[in-house]
């Protein structure tokens, strides 16, 4: 920090501090119990002095070595896995055909009824109108 340790310090400096314990707690460095007591520390500090020795055993994260890799492997994006990919499909398509289904055939079923009811009609009408004459 600066050589005026007893200088306070604001919220700014704190927050600067917890999120710098948050990386090395992100990377394994500190473990549950060691970051909530350093980040409890660094947000209830006062005076830059409070801050001083809780990074004195981590190292220093602008000095790192970059590898070049990430620090979490990533998942390549865009590819899927094809059988996945038709299984859904397939479901999807089902789903569409069932509510197509489920849409027409009570219509169908009304129709065919209702044909039904008109031949029978119209043969009934036609023996009453010869039996008339």
């Amino acid at each position: 920090m600066s050589t005026n340790q007893h200088l306070r310090v604001s919220d700014a400096e704190r927050q600067a501090v917890a999120d710098r314990l948050s990386e090395h707690f992100a990377e394994g460095r500190l473990d549950q119990t060691e970051f909530d007591e350093r980040a409890g520390r660094a947000m209830s500090a006062k005076t830059r002095a409070d801050l001083s020795g809780l990074f004195d055993d981590l190292p220093d994260m602008s000095t790192r070595p970059q590898t070049g890799a990430p620090a979490v492997p990533v998942r390549p994006r865009g590819r899927r896995h094809p059988v996945l990919v038709l299984v859904l499909l397939v479901i999807v398509t089902l789903a569409a055909a069932h509510a197509v289904v489920a849409a027409t055939v009570p219509w169908l079923w009304l129709g065919f009824l209702a044909a039904i009811a008109f031949i029978a009609t119209r043969g009934t009408a036609r023996t009453r109108t010869s039996q008339d004459r």
